[in-house]
């Protein structure tokens, strides 16, 4: 059975063990070999091609602001322990000073500089991100620059920086030269399902060693609640790297590891490694031991560095049909203008929406013109209404076969929850209190939502709690994408987001977005579209307000599938 536990918790001592969680930014070198372990012989991983960055020492005579210059550019790259940077400070600060308290990212080459009776320097710039100490970034929608005071000392008569700001600071290019993301791997609290959660590591650091020791150190502040591990709260890396020999990656785990687990537990663990090792193209199999004991047994020594089909969410719904609406009738087209479908949903006149089951075959639609929630298989002749009310826009049928949905209240629009048979689930959502929910979109995976809310984009946990499982908790929501009014949300797998923003003076505008927050690429303008879906490996498709269907096709073109509203993919 896979163990449960809160990752915080892990968290402050895998940061003692590996110096600063994920960026190692204040550590000594990382070792980069371990001790050869009887029967599984290893050899140390080969470091990366790295060219060290020449950071200048401050000059002899140097005025304050070429102090924080020089400061300024011995952060431009990651260096471990951040020695140069630390003499541009005044003995006091660098022993308070910790590098690995974050990261600052702000964009431009450079922050401008500007001196007050030399004891005052004041750093300008414009801050787009920061990556928190777990190693997520957090996107930030500036509105306008941001100062930073950095008060100046003599140390034997040469200028020094006295109250450097925790952390390091550093240009959107330089960030992403010297630093790359990748996945972590955690379960979903039903445990059948992997989660990502993406975490920022150097370039030129031992990438096995610290995304093992991330992983074991448990999943990041934000999406803590929403996931578990397999492995037991206690375990660590027992040696201090994690080698590569012929790309079997050998992970060598404290006893924790092995007290109290089964060779069912230990094997999600292992599968829980090969998935977050998956993305290194040095590594093909994983080893998991304990005392240079295998613990997946001798038989079967390792397996397999692969994301496992039976547990990656995007491949629900991959490659599924596009569903929509046309003239209150479902439709549904796999390459092609969608046709009705068989059934009683395919002759209705009375829908406006649709939202389909991760398999394809069941549908939750509004019905009745907004008034109904109905559930039927998609070619079935009967149909069933599970919900009853007024105003119900944005289904979406959730992994875990809860159905969710937006329905009007005296506040505006409210989230409600069911099963497919009907039974309301309560919501606990006190951040919408008083706010009005627009669109809503469950992740493939289960555990996030998006949604529009007051006409902005956000994320938000989704937590299932109750050993009835009968009330569900929307928490900790986060801003993502531009300031745009935002029209729609839809999950593009479980690691994107297709976000439909648009104003009175502009068009409306695809944009895909991580769950960062970040805007990652423009799909271009589509003039009055109101309506966006999204899926794994599927094109982009909007609806227009006046009934056209519309496929994204390449970089910013769109053609025409032909006419219907509401798209949507299992």
């Amino acid at each position: 059975m896979v163990a449960s536990r809160e990752g915080t918790r892990r968290r402050s001592g895998a940061i003692a063990l590996i110096c600063a969680a994920g960026l190692l930014a204040a550590c000594s070198e990382v070792p980069t070999s371990g001790p050869v372990v009887a029967g599984n012989p290893v050899r140390a991983q080969d470091p990366l091609p790295y060219v060290a960055f020449g950071a200048a020492e401050p000059r002899a005579g140097a005025d304050p602001a070429a102090i924080v210059d020089g400061f300024i550019d011995a952060m431009s790259a990651y260096q471990p322990g951040y020695e140069i940077a630390k003499l541009f400070l005044t003995p006091e600060a660098q022993a308070t000073w910790n590098p690995s308290a974050g990261i600052m990212v702000h964009r431009g080459a450079r922050p401008s500089i500007e001196v007050f009776d030399e004891t005052l320097a004041q750093l300008t710039m414009t801050v787009i991100g920061e990556v928190r100490e777990d190693g997520s970034f957090i996107a930030v929608n500036p509105d306008g620059p941001n100062k930073i005071d950095l008060p100046m000392e003599q140390v034997d008569g040469e200028w020094r920086i006295a109250e450097p700001p925790q952390g390091t600071i550093i240009s959107e290019d330089n960030f992403a030269r010297e630093y790359e993301s990748h996945n972590l791997c955690f379960y979903n609290l039903d445990g059948e399902m992997f989660v990502y959660d993406p975490v920022y590591v150097p370039k030129s650091g031992q990438t096995a060693t610290l995304l093992t020791q991330m992983l074991l150190a448990g999943p990041s502040e934000w999406l803590d609640p929403a996931v578990r591990t397999a492995f037991p709260e206690a375990t660590t890396l027992s040696v201090a790297s994690v080698p590569i020999d012929s790309g079997t990656a050998t992970v060598d785990l404290s006893d924790a590891a092995a007290e109290n687990t089964d060779a069912a537990q230990r094997s999600r663990m292992a599968v829980q490694l090969g998935c977050t090792l998956s993305g290194l193209p040095e590594v093909s199999r994983v080893a998991m031991n304990t005392d240079g004991i295998a613990l997946l047994g001798q038989d079967e020594s390792t397996i397999d560095a692969v994301v496992l089909e039976r547990h990656d969410p995007n491949l629900l719904g991959a490659g599924g049909a596009l569903y929509a609406i046309r003239e209150g009738s479902l439709v549904r087209g796999d390459g092609d203008a969608p046709q009705p479908v068989q059934g009683a949903l395919g002759v209705a006149e009375d829908l406006t929406e649709v939202a389909v089951d991760a398999g394809g075959g069941r549908a939750v639609v509004v019905a009745g013109f907004g008034t109904e929630l109905q559930t039927a298989a998609v070619d079935s002749d009967s149909r069933r209404t599970i919900l009853e009310g007024a105003g119900f826009t944005s289904p979406s049928w959730a992994r875990n076969n809860v159905i969710w949905a937006v329905g009007q209240a005296d506040s505006g629009g409210r989230l409600v929850a069911m099963t497919p048979e009907g039974a309301e689930i309560e919501v606990r959502a006190a951040d919408l209190d008083q706010r009005d929910v627009q669109r809503v979109d469950v992740s493939p995976d289960g555990t996030r939502m998006a949604l529009v809310v007051d006409g902005i984009a956000y994320l938000a946990l989704v937590v299932v709690d109750g050993e009835a499982r009968d009330h569900v908790s929307v928490e900790r929501l986060r801003r993502i994408g531009p300031d745009s009014d935002a029209l729609d949300v839809a999950w593009s797998g479980s690691e994107r987001v297709a976000l439909l923003v648009g104003d009175e003076e502009a068009d409306p505008e695809v944009l895909v977005v991580d769950t960062f927050g970040a805007v990652q690429a423009s799909r271009g303008t589509v003039v009055g579209a109101v309506f966006v879906a999204a899926g794994a490996d599927q094109r982009l498709v909007v609806a227009t307000e006046d009934g056209m269907l519309v496929e994204h096709e390449s970089r910013t073109r769109w053609i025409e599938l032909g006419e219907g509203g509401a798209p949507a993919y299992p």
